[in-house]
């Protein structure tokens, strides 16, 4: 009993920083990835994953509205989020999107931006350093954090009135003294950010484990929009008890507005609606790849799409099941389970078991060819060679793509 306890549960943190204003009212507050409870400092791996880990944790576990209330929630995105502002699951009204000061400011980014604040959500330049050719970004922005601790007296003050022409309210960050604070406040700086007012705030909460192989079931159900069935998700959803935790407190937090009862999966699906679920278990997904899990997830993405392309490239009917066949061929990697185990928990033909399997058959063939490519292996057959590579190309920019929509 406990051990089944031990795997269908785990820990989440987060830490959060109130940002003050200059009668020390909390405005907002910064929400910081944490590998764990004791953890002092955030130790980013992946960002796009410790970005993931950060949302997935306040909309399923804590809340957004018990970790800042009506205030704003600051969070940092590297670059690969925000070049796809489609389909973020999170209230946009609260949200501060912290650019980075390495997400390359370049005019890729400032059109995606542009689509961030189209679609409501306020941006912050974070450790920001004025030039000159950034001005289309302050222009943009909102707030602009400047770091009092790495720029220095001198410096801070060059900053604040490079920005003085500009319509941004400036954030001191990393305010540690009351000499500090003062200064600032002289300068005419509004909000605060640091250890003077308070050091982040490490919080931790239980969370319900999600099967990885569940959530690759689901996504693949969704792409495959040519059998998309709602009876299909319905059943996949329905057999991860922790996914269906997670899905319903969602739909029961104020960001939703919802007020009916849910009394059954499917209508738990319904309310959330097809578009919204992708998202959210591209985000569930997301928050558990950190790192190597990462690399992992984009390994068995890449083998997938590849095979459904050169499937598609060759003219084979049912292009829908190379895809499945590629992502199943590596479930055991992503479970820790025996591959045979793995399928056989699965209503799955056996023919489809054997191809994966056995690579018996066309869809057997095409995996061996895939792997083959992706392992530099020779590959005899010179037409096979150049499907190989144009698919193999064309996988990586879909995956590339795919990862980052969230």
């Amino acid at each position: 009993m406990d051990e089944n306890v031990l795997l269908a549960h785990s820990n989440i943190s987060l830490a959060r920083q109130p940002i003050v204003d200059s009668r020390l009212s909390v405005m907002g507050y910064e929400l910081l990835y944490r590998k764990n409870a004791i953890a002092m400092h955030a130790d980013v791996i992946d960002g796009v994953g410790a970005t993931a880990q950060v949302i997935s944790a306040s909309l399923f576990e804590f809340g957004v509205e018990n970790l800042v209330g009506s205030n704003k929630a600051f969070v940092n995105f590297p670059r690969a989020y925000l070049l796809s502002p489609n389909g973020m699951p999170i209230h946009k009204e609260n949200l501060i999107i912290e650019v980075m000061e390495d997400a390359g400011f370049d005019a890729i980014l400032l059109s995606s931006l542009r689509h961030w604040v189209k679609a409501g959500c306020s941006i912050a330049l974070d450790d920001f350093v004025f030039h000159s050719k950034l001005t289309p970004f302050i222009d943009l922005a909102e707030y602009v954090k400047l770091d009092m601790l790495t720029l220095g007296n001198e410096k801070f003050h060059q900053q604040v009135e490079a920005l003085r022409g500009f319509n941004v309210k400036i954030i001191a960050q990393k305010v540690e003294t009351w000499e500090d604070y003062q200064f600032c406040r002289l300068l005419g700086v509004e909000y605060f950010q640091g250890y003077f007012f308070e050091r982040p705030e490490v919080i931790t909460s239980k969370t319900s484990k999600v099967n990885s192989m569940t959530l690759l079931q689901i996504m693949s159900s969704l792409l495959n929009t040519s059998s998309f069935s709602v009876d299909e998700l319905e059943r996949i959803v329905s057999q991860d008890a922790g996914l269906v935790h997670k899905l319903l407190r969602y739909l029961n937090s104020p960001l939703t507005g919802l007020v009916a009862s849910v009394d059954s999966v499917r209508l738990a699906i319904m309310l959330i609606g097809v578009e919204q679920l992708k998202s959210l278990t591209n985000l569930l997904l997301m928050s558990e790849m950190v790192g190597d899990r990462h690399v992992l997830l984009e390994q068995i993405m890449v083998r997938a799409k590849h095979a459904e392309l050169f499937a598609k490239n060759r003219g084979y009917d049912n292009q829908d099941k190379y895809f499945l066949a590629g992502m199943l061929s590596m479930i055991d990697v992503c479970t820790g389970m025996k591959l045979d185990e793995v399928l056989g928990e699965l209503p799955l033909p056996n023919e489809f078991i054997n191809a994966i399997m056995y690579r018996s058959g066309r869809v057997g063939n095409a995996l061996d060819l895939v792997e083959y490519y992706n392992n530099g292996r020779i590959i005899k057959n010179q037409q096979d060679f150049e499907d190989l590579k144009i698919t193999y190309l064309s996988a990586v920019k879909w995956v590339d793509e795919f990862l980052v929509a969230i």
